[in-house]
């Protein structure tokens, strides 16, 4: 039953842990669509308007790029004046008939980013500590039910000698012969019982 309770503790710490992690990062993904979203509002109206577009909500998420067939380049203003590690971006190209060509740029998840996020957010994040405590709570005691197992062998071992069952063999075939050759199987008995005696008490 105690074992069955660990299990229970265990496997419920992991379910927990992957609920605060997983509602971390559903936390974190929608801020951050939301955020390329507000960038490319923002874009979108500059072209509309046929302005330049020099300052961005969130410059570090994302940008967008549309190169009309014929005309200027509409882009976030510091994009060409800041070098920009493309590594750190998804992007996606397009080419219509007309050649006029899209470039957007949208910044890759960051565990960083999702550990700051993680951080600010307490109702998931105090769910996942709390998985893990009751997890760590659950191995505990697997382990410790495991070792008192294992020391309550140990005693068993110690308690009686390996060799007691061919002792007692031994004895019950004296005792079953002793109308045969009583004084002799009287004797053995005795003999028996005296080196059971001290194979007890030298464990002790």
């Amino acid at each position: 039953m105690k074992r069955f309770l660990s299990l229970i503790f265990v496997i419920l710490g992991f379910l927990l842990f992957g609920l605060g992690i997983y509602t971390s990062f559903e936390i974190y993904a929608i801020k951050k669509q939301e955020k390329i979203n507000a960038n490319f509002a923002s874009f979108m109206l500059s072209v509309y308007e046929g302005k330049e577009l020099k300052n961005i909500d969130y410059p570090d998420q994302g940008f967008f790029i549309f190169k009309p067939a014929e005309g200027k380049i509409y882009t976030y203003g510091q994009v060409f004046q800041n070098p920009t590690d493309v590594n750190m971006y998804l992007s996606y190209h397009k080419i219509s008939p007309s050649n006029s060509e899209v470039y957007i740029y949208t910044r890759k998840y960051n565990f960083g980013e999702y550990t700051e996020e993680m951080l600010k957010n307490p109702t998931s994040l105090g769910i996942a500590f709390a998985g893990l405590i009751l997890s760590a709570i659950g191995v505990y005691k697997l382990i410790l039910q495991a070792q008192r197992k294992s020391t309550e062998v140990k005693i068993v071992e110690k308690n009686y000698p390996q060799d007691l069952e061919g002792k007692l063999k031994a004895l019950r075939l004296a005792i079953a012969t002793h109308e045969v050759i009583p004084k002799e199987s009287i004797e053995e008995v005795k003999r028996i019982l005296d080196d059971i005696l001290k194979d007890m008490e030298g464990r002790k």
